[in-house]
This record gives C-alpha cells, structure tokens and sequence, in this order.
C-alpha cells in the first residue's frame, strides 16, 4: 500500500521525515491523528500503511527506524472468534508485540535493544501467587505473598542470566552431593538474592510512588508489585497499562540515551515509531488506552522518544479540542517544531484531516523517487569518540607490554599451540549446522548436501532431507523460510524397538506441501516461495531448547526466516524449546494436542483438536457400548498423557461411568537418558483388562503409542487367545498410535491385525487410505497443515507489510486470523487461531484397526461426532 498522492503530501511527509530523521532524546514528539470522511477513499489508513515503507532501505529491510505497526484489520470474512488470543489482557498482548517489533526492526549498527523495566514489570503479572496457587504447591510453599512475588522475579531473572541459569539447572538436574548445592546457595545464590532484591528497589523506586499515588501504599517495589497482584481484578487492570507504559517510556528514552562507551548508542539519533493504521480496527480499545495513558504520562512530564502517527476514519472526539489541519498546515506545524520561541510549548497532538482529491502525478513520481526516510548518519568516529581515554590507556598498556614482550611470549604461547588444532577442525567442519549428542545427531541442517540425521542410507528421513534440498535450490528470487523443528530420531537407547518418529511422518507431509505451494507460486506473484529448513531436537526432544537456542541465533542471521513449524509432541521439554525461540517467532504445531501447550507456549498455535476434544470422541465409545466401567491406562510422569488421562476421567464421569481401581497402570514411555522401555505391571494389566471385559467395560489408552504393541500382546495371551473363543474381541480405545497406522513397514511385533483378541479403536486426524501411500495418514496430513498454516500467515504478512513477513508480522497476522485455504488439501481448510467451534469442526474420526494386512488402515473409520 503507497502514500496518497494528493495535494501537499509532499510538503507533509518530508515534514514527517524530518522529525524522524534526527535526535529523539529530550524531545517531546507529538501524537499525529489522520482522518478522513467515511463516505470517501480511506486515505487515513492507506497513508499510515504506506508510510511504514519508507522506515526501511529496501521493502524487506534492513530498518532505517525501530517501528511497530499494528496492522490494519483482516478481511471481513477472517473476522471470527475473539480478537485477542487473551482475552483478559489485550492491553498487555498489545504492549509485548510493540516491543517485539522494535526489537526486530533495530537498524544497523545500533544495537539490540533492552527493556529491562518493562521486563521487570511483564515478570510481576506472571507471578504465581499464593492466593490461587497455594492449594497446589503443597505445604512447604512459601504463604508470605512478598516472599513468593520475590522468589517469582529472582526466578525470572536467573533464567534470563545465561551462566546463572545454566549453572542452576545443572545443580537441579545432577545428581551432586547435597554439600555442593549448599555451598552455591550459601556462598554466591544468597548474596545474588540479596543483590537483585536492593538493585529492584533502587531502580524501580518509580513504580512504588505510582502505586502510592493509586491508594497502594508500598515502602519498595517487591511491595508495591505484591500490592499490585494481591489487588481486584478491576485495579489491576486499571494500573497495569499505566505501570508497563511508563516502565516502556523508560526504557526507551535510556535507549537513545548519550553513552560514552556504548557507541551504538550513539547511533540511535531517531524515535521509535509507531504506526496505527486503523484506530477502529480489532485492537481499538486497547490501542486507545495506551493513547490515553500516553497523553497523561505525557502531562506529568515524561518525554517517551515515540513518534505516534494513526489513521482512522471519521472525525476523531478529540479530548484537547485540537483543531483540525489539512497537510500543507500540518507539515508548517511539523516544521516550527523545536525552532519556535522556548516559551511555546510544543502540540501534544496534531490533528489532520485528509480531504479527497485528483490523484497527482507528480506527486507520485516524487514518492516514488524519494522512497525512505534519510536519518542523519553518524560517522564511525562520532561514534566511538567515548572510547579515546579508554583507547590511550590502551595504548599505555600495549607498551607497558611491548617492554615485557619475552614474558608476554611465554605466558601467551602454550594457549597459541593448543588452540591450533581446534580452529582447523573448526574450519573443516562440512556439517557446522548438526553435532552429535550421544548416539544422536541433532541440530539445524543448513547444508546443501552431504549431512544427514541418520547414517541409514535408506532411511524416510535421510531421503526427505534430499528432497527438501532439491526442492529448497529450486525457489527463485524473494523468498521466505520455515523451520521444521521436532524429534526426528528414534529413542537411542532401544536396540530392538525401534519405530518411526512422527516427526518423520510429519514432516513427510510438510515435504509434499512445499512441493506443490511453490509449483504454484511459481504463476501466482502474490505467494512468496518457501524454503525449509529441518531441526532435530533429539529423541522426546531430549535437546529441544539447545536446539531451540540455535534456530533463534540463525533467526537472527537470516532476514528469511518467518516461522517454525512441527513440534510434533507435547511435552514440558516441548514449551521450555518453544520459549527459548524467543518473544517473538511464530510456532505452528502439526499433531501437537495437550491443551497445556497454548497455554504455556509463548506464540504457539494448534492446527489439531486438542486432548480436550479427543477425550469426547473417545469416551463416545463407551457411551455408545452402554458400559458402566472403564480402565484408563496412562502414563504419570507424562504431561500429555496425564492431561488426556484427566480429560477421559471427566467425560466418563459426566456420563456416569465409573473408572475402576486401579485408575491407572503405569506404561512409561522411554526418555532420554533411561536404559530400557520396559513396561510396568503388564499381566497384572491384563487380568484386570480381561475383567473388565467380562463385565462389559471398556479400555481407554491414553500412553506413548510405541507401548501399545506390548499391551496388546499381554491382552492376547491373557483374555482372547487367537479369537476363535466364544468371548467378544476386547475393546481397546486409544490416542497416540498413528506412527503403527500410517507407516507400513512396521516391525512384526507392532503388526496390529496380529491380535484378533482385541478390537483396536484409534482416533486419526484423516480417514483417507493409506495401505498404498502416505498420503492419507493423519501424521501426513497435520504436517501439511502446518506447512499450510506457516504459508498462509506469511503470504497475509508479505501482502501487508510490503513483502516483509518478519517473525513479528507473521506472528501479527496469526493473531488477527488467518484462513488456511489452498489447493494443497481444499478439504481441510481451517481458522488460526482455533476457536472452541474450531477445534470441534476439524476433521476428527474414530477408526478400527483390521484385523487382516491386506484390509486398509482407514477402511473403518467414522467421524468423531458418531462411532461405528
């Protein structure tokens, strides 16, 4: 979307470059409100949108100027469901993706920008207090509300310390002596503690006064943000916005700050922006509120370095009954700014009503022609001129040294020899992306040949590796990447029991996706083609957030790279991976279910009915059997399976079935680092399946599917034998067994159909054959949703920031709703985010296992909403 090329524009935007395009430190920058009349074209908006591409040197970057843009509202027909991901803070979601996209749109050489304070405030929102914790945490947590706000912001802190953090979870996760803890806690955590504390106080001595002025009296901050959480809900809201705006205005005016030895700071000789296109768009009330709390802050005297520019349509009821300019008046007003007589004080905000009128043609060749922003550069020895008394005294030292050389030689020339061989290797390394962990080798492949996750020549992976890189040489000209981030490799610890990952299965489909997505986008110029890029985090994700770690460093490297997809498993290792990719990186899943992960996982949306819905298919089977009792097998230690295990429980229950003692019968999945998967209690499991059986109740499965072959087998010797018995085969409903269905070559003993004695029902998110190909499996399908999520959001993303499509835009575009319809699969199109409608329309079915190989998996299968 370009400017307008209306009379004057010109004269306004130049204006409007000038005040971007030179220091912000000290200055009151006003609030520019555009408008136009409703009945006409909505120049307000199309003017605020398309200024946001001159902020950048080309239309995909690098950024001239931090700015943030609250994109303009979606479609009418992608206007569904809430329009918030969090309902309860829009005003904090509102505040966390302004700083998102300042951090992501930081110009060269400048620097990455820091929020400390508002971080500091985000952390105290986040605290788990007493009041709705305490039932949970058990006897020995900490009843004192500000020990426990204390703890939560040292907690917060620690994990933002890279050595703090390593170093604590390695005492956590290793079994050392208990003496060791204690001298760590004793000689360095307890005097950190005591540090952070009083350094809190000192620094956020602001937030206290705040809070006293709101009838919250506080002596210091650890009270104040007690006060805060342990207030209702209606002053919570009420201060929330006031404490994070404020923090935020600190944090930024220290940013472009003078600094004598900081030379990016130095560099900083421009406002932060922010662009609202729209001020009645899905984000109204809470953009509004922020403007409210700007104009008063403002008021008190604080000077944010932010330069507001919004559109609207219709007259805007302006507070300050400022009058309404044309562009000719705003762009003198822009101009006198700062160069009028000291005693005038400067507009707070600047009003300005767009009229329609003939397009000019001049005017939009000069646009055209003069297309960015020009900030006054700083040279290199402006920048660094802090560094000359710290230079001399170099100097001083260099010949202090250069006296002493022998000395210096010897010190210095073991570490010289020993570092030789290292740097070599270094430099030789044909596979710099991937490193071997253990019998595993994980990380992000990044080559164009030559390095693989397995050493099996005739692996699914390996050959879908090959694939991607054929596919990833063909994308010509813009482009844009995703990461396909999950566990690809088996448990390394199982010699025998080996099956294929989903992950595998799943990204199989993600394959097929990108194949045909840009085949099409090779004839549609508004489909940006895609490459992929393949993580491996290691069996159940046993290196997820080292990996994580490292996709976020590349994020950082290449301006492609949009969003992550896969995932493929819920697990606690799954949200730490998730978080550690950072605030503001989009993460699609494929079959990812546990509702927990929403939930808990910064940016991450579901593309799959979760464990909620799941639970409701399956406990419609022993509703439609008429039975009375069930037997839930499950795994504690396991997030999803506890979870879905919960869900089941209270479906049954609601339905007056009652779930037999023993409620559980624990089947731990193996996990990285254990010696065996050795199922617990197996005929004792049986006995009590078989019982059940005879008094017409019905088994639920809700374990790692790469157990279920084990049961059964125990269930076959224990109840059925070969199934010529007079007694009914034993009704077996599970969740997790998709990677025995969709993928043939299957060892013998994970051969379903060789137990008759059991009626196997499993829930699939496809019911399309798979006995002569992939393509109907339900781990095939999640993977090319994903894809087709991930391709949606950024062609939505690259069509509204100008062929952008950063992490923060396509994140932006999830959350105002995205609809995924292509010719990829047009059976299956679907909303993000998923609503509660959503979730209950997505394809779903409940599926028997043959019992002979040659009947396809998917030949019985039935919608989730009724059973066969």
């Amino acid at each position: 979307m370009s400017i307008p090329s209306l009379a004057h524009a010109i004269d306004f935007v130049e204006a409007l470059d000038a005040q971007v395009g030179q220091p912000s430190h000290g200055r009151e920058l006003p609030v520019i409100l555009l408008w136009d009349d409703e009945s006409g074209p909505a120049h307000a908006s199309a003017f605020v949108s398309g200024y946001a591409g001159r902020l950048t040197e080309n239309h995909d970057g690098p950024y001239l100027v931090p700015r943030s843009v609250v994109g303009p509202p979606p479609p009418p027909e992608e206007r569904t469901g809430s329009r918030h991901p969090d309902p309860s803070r829009p005003d904090v979601e509102l505040l966390e993706l302004l700083v998102t996209d300042w951090k992501n749109t930081m110009p060269r050489h400048t620097g990455r920008l820091r929020v400390p304070a508002f971080q500091v405030c985000l952390d105290v929102l986040d605290a788990r207090m007493p009041s709705s914790d305490a039932a949970d945490s058990g006897a020995g947590a900490p009843r004192d509300p500000h020990h426990v706000m204390a703890q939560a912001l040292w907690t917060a802190w620690e994990q933002r310390t890279p050595v703090l953090g390593a170093m604590g979870q390695a005492l956590g996760n290793a079994a050392l002596p208990g003496w060791v803890a204690g001298i760590w806690t004793v000689v360095l955590s307890w005097p950190l503690r005591v540090w952070h504390r009083g350094r809190l106080n000192r620094r956020m001595r602001w937030y206290a006064r705040r809070m006293s002025s709101a009838g919250l009296a506080a002596r210091d901050f650890v009270q104040a943000a007690t006060r805060l959480r342990t207030a209702d809900a209606d002053q919570q809201r009420l201060l929330r916005m006031n404490l994070l705006a404020e923090a935020l205005f600190r944090d930024l005016s220290e940013a472009v700050g003078p600094s004598r030895f900081r030379p990016w700071r130095r560099r900083r000789i421009w406002p932060f922006v922010l662009l609202v296109p729209d001020l009645t768009g899905p984000q109204a009330t809470a953009v509004e509120q922020f403007l409210q709390v700007h104009r008063e802050l403002v008021a008190q005297g604080v000077r944010p370095p932010l330069l507001i520019l919004a559109g609207r349509r219709g007259e805007p009821a302006d507070p300050d009954a400022v009058p309404a300019l044309d562009l000719e008046q705003a762009a003198a007003t822009l101009r006198n700014l700062g160069s009028g007589p000291t005693n005038t004080p400067a507009p707070r905000r600047i009003t300005v009503r767009i009229a329609d009128g003939p397009e000019q043609p001049d005017v939009a060749r000069h646009l055209k022609l003069q297309a960015k922003v020009t900030p006054r550069e700083v040279s290199a020895l402006s920048a660094h001129a802090g560094w000359a008394g710290p230079a001399l005294a170099l100097v001083l030292l260099c010949s202090v040294g250069f006296a002493c050389r022998d000395q210096v030689r010897a010190i210095g020339s073991t570490p010289a020899t020993d570092d030789r061989p290292h740097t070599t290797q270094a430099a030789h390394d044909p596979c710099p992306g991937t490193r071997r962990a253990g019998r595993e080798i994980v990380g992000v492949d990044t080559e164009n040949e030559g390095c693989y996750f397995t050493s099996t020549e005739d692996s699914l992976l390996r050959d879908l590796q090959d694939r991607i890189r054929s596919q990833n040489a063909a994308v010509e000209g813009n482009h844009r990447t995703v990461v396909f981030l999950a566990p690809l490799t088996a448990d390394p610890q199982a010699r025998t029991e080996q099956l294929v990952p989903a992950g595998v299965l799943q990204l199989q489909g993600a394959v097929a996706a990108q194949k045909t997505w840009n085949e099409q986008a090779l004839v549609n110029q508004d489909k940006p083609m895609l490459k992929i890029l393949v993580a491996n985090t290691g069996f159940a994700f046993g290196r997820g957030r080292e990996v994580a770690r490292q996709v976020r460093r590349l994020a950082a490297k290449d301006a492609t790279l949009s969003a992550v997809i896969g995932i493929t498993q819920s697990r606690q290792e799954s949200v730490d991976a998730i978080n550690d990719l950072g605030p503001g990186m989009p993460v699609i899943g494929a079959s990812v279910t546990g509702d927990f992960m929403a939930q808990e996982a910064r940016n991450f949306f579901h593309t799959q009915p979760t464990n909620e819905r799941m639970a409701e298919v399956m406990a419609r089977r022993a509703i439609d059997r008429h039975s009375r009792k069930a037997l839930i097998i499950y795994d504690r230690e396991d997030r999803y399976s506890q979870e879905l295990h919960d869900d089941l429980a209270g479906r049954l229950r609601g339905a007056r079935i009652s779930v037999e003692d023993p409620w559980f019968a624990q089947v731990p999945a193996p996990r990285p680092g254990s010696d065996g998967a050795t199922a617990l209690g197996l005929p004792d499991l049986a006995d009590s399946i078989c019982t059940l059986h005879k008094e017409h109740g019905t088994t639920f499965y809700a374990a790692r599917g790469s157990q279920l072959p084990k049961v059964l087998a125990e269930v076959q010797n224990a109840c059925g034998g070969d199934g010529t018995t007079k007694s009914s085969p034993v009704p077996v409903v599970a969740s997790d067994v998709n990677t025995l269905i969709d993928f043939k070559p299957v060892p013998e003993w994970a051969e379903l159909y060789k137990y008759p004695a059991v009626n196997l029902y499993y829930v699939s998110f496809s019911d399309k054959p798979v006995l002569n190909g992939p393509e109907g499996g339900s781990d095939y399908s999640t993977g090319q949703d994903s894809f087709r999520a991930a391709a949606a959001a950024i062609t939505r993303a690259y069509a509204e920031s100008g062929g952008s499509a950063s992490p923060s835009n396509v994140l932006q575009a999830l959350r105002g709703h995205v609809v995924v319809r292509d010719g990829i699969a047009p059976d299956r199109p679907f909303t993000l985010p998923l609503d509660r409608q959503e979730r209950t329309s997505r394809p779903i079915f409940l599926c028997l296992a043959p019992h002979a190989p040659t009947v396809d998996s998917h030949a019985h299968c039935a919608p989730g909403n009724r059973t066969k």
